[in-house]
């Protein structure tokens, strides 16, 4: 393009729509600017596609209603092998929780191939990342990322470029062009229903619970897969848990390490004995025991109207992708709960115990007597892993229960006539969406630069390592 008095310019052509078609390689659904406008402005999700030459640039995938603003580049070919993840962790600014970039080995392989090669960078607000760099075999390195590369100012609606390095879109100095679709193509403003691009994409989400409620109701039976069908039994009562601090930890009373932070969850309930469950099944088609669903830690006698993920001191739930959760460890078999105030003594009166669990014993307690604390122990599902802490609330907002979560029945269906209610949850995500900042912008330029010295690093150091075997 020529413009008078001013010579060749470069541009960058702008399409508003639902999302990527990735088989296609196209945008689906363009959208008119009115409407990406409105749904940025009350924080439903759409995406913006960047062209240049009629070749797909970038592609963004906003979210403000959880605070996700995604980025994807493209090669040649019209893949994304390149991916931003940005979360809002305070106002006027983007948190960089994660980066992305992918290998390919031919020019007709798909997006994001499996096997194949990938880096993964994750940040951390204050600084401390981990990357990683798999070829089939996974390579881990820490590493310090600074403020001027892991974070940058929420631009205003329109103000793309602001977030790339204007050297992924084209040679020279863009300017940037807005493509109306057609009428025909283009839905009016308000049409949407809110859930907007929620068929194409949808920002990474945590794990959200499931049927938290069906695992203590006997006789609710869940299918699992095509061959296995579970049956709830009656909760087994495991006596009260003396909560001194009313701080609850949930652990592998085997393990006797804990860290300087694991303190208990940060929320706490009124000091006081609490009633412990736990819940038991069988499988229809064995003639056994089925393993340990869930145990609770019940705190009030009302309805739970809704859940969140427990946290301890320094989770954040906004940093989490999808599926992911913060759980505790085990490396014994076996769960409990606590008060955190005997992370020292209980566990080394539970060692010294030497518990064990047979059929139709659901749990056990140790107590310290110098102390009056106690915990409860309980099988752990499947076995070793990691598994949720969900906290129920009531209408009031008061914790209702505490519900370790093993993860044997989750993805299960109800089987009739049991009728599942979606579980009311809470996510960690405030939208906050009328808080953009015009300055200051970091330099994407030097971040892109920042992150392939760390590629470039941990490649290296592959070589040498491999070198020396």
């Amino acid at each position: 393009m020529e413009a008078e008095g001013v010579g060749v310019v470069d541009v960058v052509e702008v399409l508003y729509c639902e999302g990527w078609d990735p088989e296609a390689r196209a945008a689906v659904a363009p959208l008119a600017e009115a409407e990406a406008r409105r749904r940025d402005g009350n924080g439903e999700p759409y995406a913006v596609l960047l062209s240049h030459q009629g070749r797909p640039k970038a592609l963004f995938q906003v979210d403000w209603r959880h605070a996700y603003l995604g980025l994807f580049l493209f090669d040649a070919h019209g893949r994304r092998t390149v991916a931003y993840e940005y979360r809002q962790l305070e106002p006027g600014r983007l948190h960089l929780n994660r980066f992305r970039q992918w290998g390919h080995s031919n020019d007709t392989e798909p997006e994001f191939p499996k096997p194949g090669v990938r880096f993964e960078l994750t940040v951390r607000p204050d600084g401390r990342g981990r990357r990683t760099l798999d070829t089939g075999a996974s390579l881990q390195m820490g590493t310090d990322v600074p403020a001027e590369h892991r974070t940058v100012a929420k631009a205003e609606f329109g103000a793309w470029t602001a977030y790339i390095d204007l050297r992924a879109l084209g040679p020279g100095s863009p300017s940037v062009v807005v493509s109306e679709p057609s009428s025909a193509d283009a839905p009016a403003p308000g049409d949407g229903d809110g859930a907007g691009a929620g068929a194409l994409w949808s920002a990474p989400m945590p794990l959200r619970p499931e049927g938290l409620e069906e695992l203590f109701t006997p006789g609710v039976r869940l299918a699992c897969g095509e061959d296995r069908t579970a049956l709830i039994g009656e909760p087994a009562p495991a006596g009260l848990l003396h909560l001194p601090t009313g701080s609850l930890a949930a652990r592998d009373p085997g393990v006797r390490i804990w860290g300087e932070d694991d303190l208990g969850f940060t929320v706490t309930v009124p000091p006081g004995d609490y009633p412990v469950l736990v819940s038991t099944m069988r499988w229809e088609q064995e003639d056994w025991d089925g393993e340990t669903p869930a145990a609770m830690v019940r705190i009030l006698d009302e309805p739970t109207v809704g859940w969140e993920l427990a946290l301890m001191e320094g989770q954040d739930g906004r940093l989490l992708g999808e599926g992911q959760f913060y759980g505790f460890g085990v490396d014994t078999g076996t769960a409990c709960f606590m008060d955190a105030s005997g992370r020292d003594a209980l566990p080394e009166l539970y060692e010294g115990a030497e518990p064990a669990f047979e059929e139709g014993v659901h749990s056990c307690t140790v107590a310290d007597p110098a102390s009056g604390t106690n915990l409860i122990a309980f099988p752990s599902g499947f076995g070793d892993g990691s598994y949720p802490v969900w906290i129920g609330r009531a209408a009031s907002g008061a914790v209702t229960c505490f519900v370790a979560d093993m993860l044997v029945l989750h993805g299960a269906e109800p089987l009739p006539p049991t009728v599942r209610t979606p579980a009311p949850y809470s996510p960690p995500f405030q939208g906050l969406i009328d808080d953009r900042r015009e300055a200051p912008f970091t330099d994407p330029g030097a971040t892109s630069e920042f992150i392939a010295g760390l590629i470039g690093e941990l490649v290296r150091f592959r070589r040498e390592r491999d070198a020396v075997r």
